[in-house]
């Protein structure tokens, strides 16, 4: 079966729109409401999006050309070898309106031109438009050029201004893209601050931190609360049975982040050469841990919340452990205290499994 792509009604003030992008070419796979076309007004530019699944088998328009409301933009099939007929009212070939072709918007000043693709692409790679030289219509900046551009930059820039993309693109996508609610507990490091005075003291060459506790009680409490190993995408959620996580390491000018296969069953000894490995060599797994693990207590942090890196479900960030008056026992003494805050994925994660997970970081804190 054809489907006939149309731009859309513009509303009372508008009846007409330049083609600004083609953003799919003839042959190729199109998905339901993937965008396939970039075109512009005098008030606003937009992407027209497809209604259909289906294959693109041939465009009625040109960019450059100016197209009415209602009209026929391109041709879809369900199959990419099916039969099809145009539409009554187009010629053979991509019709330009007749006459004179009316003006490209020119650049005034400072402006910049671009499609809407390129725009929202730029803005992800953290790039510059008014750096780039538009090779479409009247200068118009596409997709492509902005794609080109940021490989160049790969090439010849320095690997600091890459990070820094990096991690502003992965900001992004992960604010955009992830509900986030959060969670805070306080609390108690009265035995784990037992555990490592006596570790350190008999393993005086293999010296612990509170980042060796943190990340292997997580890592436990995944096990314990299955909802917080689930992964979701494209609305299909999917169980996972390891407790593998995500470490957030820092380095210059950006975080990276190191995967750990789950270390829940390792010796300790095992365990503290593991999460060595990763955080200075990385370590290659199967599919991409769903727990991120951010810890600013080093610097003092008491609190704070972690973004959730895109394909995570969620982030635990830990604060400093501290000394704080507490109630024990119907007195009033000093002990140990750290705060921890979960940001999760509300499209997975609700509050209950949030709070059962912090509680069972602090059964195995008292565990140890």
């Amino acid at each position: 079966m054809q489907h006939i792509i149309i731009l859309p009604d513009l509303g009372q003030t508008t009846s007409e729109a330049r083609v600004l992008q083609l953003l799919k070419r003839a042959g190729e796979p199109v998905s339901r409401g993937e965008p396939i076309v970039a075109v512009s007004t005098d008030k606003v530019d937009l992407e027209v999006e497809s209604f259909e699944n289906g294959y693109l088998r041939e465009w009625l328009v040109e960019e450059g050309a100016v197209a009415t409301a209602l009209s026929a933009l391109a041709i879809l099939t369900d199959t990419p070898e099916e039969p099809y007929e145009r539409p009554a009212d187009t010629a053979p070939e991509a019709e330009v309106p007749p006459g004179p072709a009316a003006p490209v918007p020119e650049r005034k000043n400072d402006q910049v031109i671009a499609a809407p693709a390129a725009r929202a692409l730029a803005k992800e790679l953290g790039l510059d438009l008014k750096r780039l030289t538009g090779t479409g219509a009247g200068g118009l900046i596409t997709k492509a050029d902005v794609q080109r551009f940021a490989e160049q930059i790969g090439k010849s820039e320095t690997l600091d201004t890459r990070a820094l993309a990096a991690m502003a693109a992965t900001t992004v996508a992960s604010k955009r893209d992830i509900p986030h609610f959060y969670a805070t507990l306080d609390v108690s490091m009265s035995r784990a601050t037992e555990w490592r005075t006596q570790w350190d003291k008999v393993h005086p060459s293999l010296q612990s931190t509170w980042n060796h506790l943190f990340v292997r009680c997580a890592a436990r409490s995944l096990r314990d609360v299955p909802r917080m190993n689930v992964s979701y995408r494209d609305g299909a959620y999917q169980q996972r049975a390891a407790a593998d996580v995500l470490l957030v390491v820092a380095r210059e000018p950006a975080m990276v982040l190191a995967p750990l296969a789950d270390p829940s069953d390792l010796s300790w000894d095992h365990y503290f050469s593991a999460i060595q490995m990763a955080t200075v060599k990385g370590l290659v797994i199967g599919a991409a841990p769903l727990l991120a693990i951010s810890n600013l207590g080093m610097f003092g942090v008491k609190q704070f919340a972690a973004i959730i890196p895109p394909g995570c479900t969620a982030a635990l960030a830990i604060g400093a452990v501290r000394e704080e008056p507490v109630a024990r026992n119907g007195q009033v003494v000093i002990g140990h205290v750290c705060s921890l805050t979960l940001s999760a994925d509300h499209r997975v994660v609700d509050g209950v499994t949030a709070a059962r997970f912090l509680e069972r970081i602090q059964f195995h804190l008292n565990s140890l």
